[in-house]
This record gives structure tokens, C-alpha cells and sequence, in this order.
């Protein structure tokens, strides 16, 4: 699945398009609001998913190459998360659905 279907199905705004935005074919999803197990996966570039918009969430994104983020449960972004996802390269992506929808959704399009 790339980006494109799931800011679609998911119906989520784009905070920002990494460098590979528009070609990175996600295979895996990781969903956890626990950045110390997110740390612990051995999945390949796999997309975060989860409701903790904390710039830790986007930091661990860069520790572990993710494909990107999505913020779900339209929790407030902390001012200057754009910016950090930016510097460090993250698709930071953020909706309005709860992580128990956004992963019956995505799990559609895997």
C-alpha cells in the first residue's frame, strides 16, 4: 500500500510529505502508543500507528527507518512536530479515527 491509499481510507491530513511519499510501498504496520516496544520490531520500514503526538513518536520513526507516522484519535499536534518531521525525513500523517478503525481500514488495504 503506498501513502496515497492511506490518507484515503483513513481520511487523514497530511502533515508532511517525506521524500518518499509518493514511492514507498508499505508492507508493514506497527501499532503501539509504547515507543519502547515500537523500538523492539524487526519489521522493515514499517509504518507507525498510534495515538501519542509526542516528537518521541517522530524520533523513534527515524531510530528504526519507518516508512512514516499516523496520529490517530485527532490528538492536538505539539507545536514544531511538522518542522522535526521535516528535518528527519518522517510522512507524518494525522487523523481523525480511532486506532482500532485505522487499523480494521488499513488491514483491508494489506
Amino acid at each position: 500500500m503506498f501513502f496515497s491509499d492511506i490518507t484515503e481510507i483513513l481520511d487523514a491530513k497530511v502533515i508532511f510529505e517525506s521524500s518518499q511519499f509518493h514511492s514507498l510501498n508499505i508492507q508493514n504496520i506497527v501499532v503501539s502508543d509504547l515507543m519502547s516496544d515500537v523500538l523492539t520490531t524487526e519489521y522493515q520500514t514499517p509504518l507507525i500507528l498510534t495515538s501519542l503526538s509526542t516528537d518521541q513518536t517522530i524520533r523513534t520513526a527515524s531510530m528504526i527507518d519507518a516508512a512514516g507516522v499516523v496520529i490517530t484519535q485527532n490528538k492536538p499536534l505539539p507545536k514544531g512536530i511538522d518542522q522535526l518531521a521535516q528535518e528527519l525525513d518522517i510522512t507524518l500523517l494525522h487523523t481523525k479515527l480511532e486506532k482500532f478503525d485505522s487499523c480494521i481500514l488499513l488491514g483491508k488495504l494489506l
